[in-house]
């Protein structure tokens, strides 16, 4: 596996919602809806000068989106999902690239510039940098490197993390319980629980960890 950070302007609805609310925009993750192109965003929104009910309004009015699902966790944050269209280049190739990438969480920055840090198999880097190329993206790499041996994921810690990424177990709501996933692939729940637990706490410590080296 191989950790990616990058930046590039943000697009579509972020973009409308950065400038027009100067609200800061957190993608947890993305899913294709559908093939005309529908992408579903997870995430968490707030915003210094507008309210939760104006963050929710004003992503209604958008053109570009065709469904919302947010609650009010604050006067000025909601999170949720966003299902919106024609949303530029990075949404469509995380979506396309169809490799095994994990997306950490994507955040709008200074001047709406939105930073990526990914996780993605060696083989799958040059797919998904292909697919940002083919789809325009103008995008700056602050970080790409290996996850240490220490750090990075067992092939049997891969191979159970991306069934259960793929069988629905990390959407929002989830598709599938743990118990289904163990049937799913012929292993025992407590020994799936276990190692789903070392998996995440491998990507989430590196996650942190280039995140301090960043700061």
């Amino acid at each position: 596996m191989i950790q990616l950070q990058f930046s590039t302007d943000s697009e579509g609805w972020v973009e409308e919602l950065c400038n027009g609310r100067e609200a800061t925009i957190k993608v947890m993750s993305v899913k294709a809806q559908d093939s005309r192109g529908s992408v579903t965003h997870f995430v968490d929104i707030s915003s210094e000068s507008a309210t939760a009910e104006d963050i929710t309004q004003e992503l209604k009015k958008s053109r570009r989106v065709t469904d919302t699902d947010l609650a009010r966790v604050g006067a000025n944050r909601v999170i949720g999902s966003v299902t919106s269209v024609d949303d530029g280049g990075v949404c469509k190739a995380l979506v396309e690239s169809n490799t095994n990438t994990f997306i950490a969480p994507a955040c709008t920055e200074e001047h709406c510039q939105m930073v990526y840090k990914l996780f993605v198999s060696g083989n799958g880097l040059p797919i998904f940098l292909q697919k940002l190329h083919d789809g325009g993206v103008v995008y700056k790499i602050g970080d790409l490197s290996p996850l240490s041996s220490e750090k990075g994921l067992t092939a049997r810690q891969q191979k159970i993390l991306r069934s259960a990424l793929e069988l629905g177990y990390y959407d929002f709501p989830k598709r599938i319980s743990t118990i289904q996933l163990a049937d799913a692939i012929g292993i025992k729940a407590g020994t799936v629980s276990e190692i789903l637990r070392r998996a995440e706490k491998n990507v989430i410590s590196t996650f942190f960890e280039v995140g301090a080296k960043g700061a």
